[in-house]
């Protein structure tokens, strides 16, 4: 007995070691004054991540790039990290209202005395997420720094691009990036607009749906494709269009999205693609929950049947807040066909969630167990479908 004990008690120190090596933003489970009376207290700066449950880049941040040795090696030597879930009716939403986020995933950098000093959003590798930390330091990178020199009244061309350059990853509620590249714009000429420079400026460039610099894009479509391939411009529309209907649904905007389906219809030759995407957004914009799902239930059947991310994104957010029975059960439609397109750990894991909430306890163990097989088989970390199990488990 004290052998299989001293064998028990070796085990979980084992464990115990193995989960404190294992490489991770360190974020703070205290309150957000906390972090920063401690941020202040060991002369670091305060790195805020603000996310979403349905959120695809933030899991994909979370699961692939803050477990990697060199961001968290540099993210826990330099900060005091701390993430909060903007859509959480608490405390995410008030600091995300306090700070002007409005996108995700978003990234936020303070000194210790809470004043902004860079901001950075989206999804993207470890060495660009480190290039922002490390941005944060510096003066000529620093949005704020940048910001400052702008409110002292420098338009210069060089200040406006540069500027406008840093403020793609400035998800503020006053981001002033619709002004500083309208100003950019205009000091360019018709034929330097067409340069590789501005087009490159123009491109990557997330602006509202009627601004210079987007309507230029949609009506030029044809001069970025040597730069950045005629799928990656194509893309490049479809993300303004669904924006920008996303946005329509949130503000009840019928007459801007109008100005989206008027201009799919007019422009391009994957408008029935565009014009299904523009609902489904809408929907998602207004989190009409019920329509969401239908509308994408139907963009599956009748538009584009192999679309996994939609249908699996659509999923998402149908698991992380819808409540009724019907609309659960067109989520879980929706994650199966992404499945049949791409079994992977994620959608067999939202898929056993759906087949839960909906009561079928029988088929979504099982479907967890498979999801927990295939992260073994991986060597993915599978404790969100143990999780899963047990709550099934219990509910029996």
């Amino acid at each position: 007995m004290a052998r299989l004990l001293l064998t028990a008690i070796l085990v979980f120190a084992h464990a115990a070691l193995r989960a404190r090596e294992t490489p991770y933003i360190n974020f703070e489970s205290t309150s957000w004054e906390q972090v920063l009376q401690k941020a202040k207290a060991e002369k670091k700066y305060v790195f805020l991540y603000a996310s979403t449950p349905g959120c695809r880049y933030c899991r994909q941040m979370e699961k692939e790039v803050f477990n990697q040795k060199e961001v968290s090696d540099f993210y826990n030597t330099r900060f005091v990290s701390y993430k909060i879930n903007i859509e959480d009716g608490s405390v995410g939403e008030a600091l995300a209202k306090k700070y002007g986020v409005k996108s995700y995933p978003t990234y936020l950098f303070f000194d210790g005395s809470e004043m902004p000093v860079h901001q950075s959003l989206g999804g993207k590798p470890a060495e660009k997420f480190i290039m922002d930390g490390e941005n944060a330091f510096n003066p000529e990178k620093a949005i704020f720094s940048l910001k400052e020199k702008y409110d002292k009244g420098d338009r210069s061309p060089e200040l406006l691009y540069n500027f406008g350059n840093a403020l793609e990853n400035f998800g503020s509620e006053d981001s002033p990036l619709e002004k500083v590249t309208k100003e950019y714009l205009e000091t360019q000429s018709p034929q330097q607009l067409q340069s590789e420079k501005n087009l490159r400026f123009v491109f990557t460039k997330y602006l509202a749906f009627n601004s210079p610099g987007t309507q230029y894009l949609l009506a030029n479509a044809d001069l970025f494709k040597p730069l950045f391939g005629a799928d990656l411009v194509q893309k490049r529309v479809q993300r303004i269009i669904t924006n920008t209907a996303g946005k329509a649904g949130q503000k009840n905007d019928a007459e801007l999205f109008k100005d989206v389906v008027t201009a799919v219809g007019q422009k391009y030759t994957y408008s029935n693609r565009l014009l299904g995407l523009s609902k489904i957004y809408f929907y998602q914009g207004q989190k009409n929950w019920n329509k969401y799902a239908q509308e994408t239930l139907d963009y599956a059947l009748k538009v584009d049947s192999t679309d996994s991310g939609t249908f699996y994104e659509t999923a998402a957010y149908i698991k992380a807040f819808a409540k009724d029975i019907p609309t659960l059960e067109t989520g879980a439609q929706l994650i199966k066909k992404a499945i049949a397109l791409d079994k992977n750990y994620e959608y067999l894991c939202i898929y056993a969630t759906l087949l839960h909430k909906t009561g079928k306890n029988k088929a979504a163990s099982e479907t967890a167990k498979e999801a927990l097989a295939l992260a073994e088989s991986t060597g993915q970390d599978g404790s969100d479908a143990k999780e899963l199990i047990a709550e099934i488990s219990k509910a029996h």
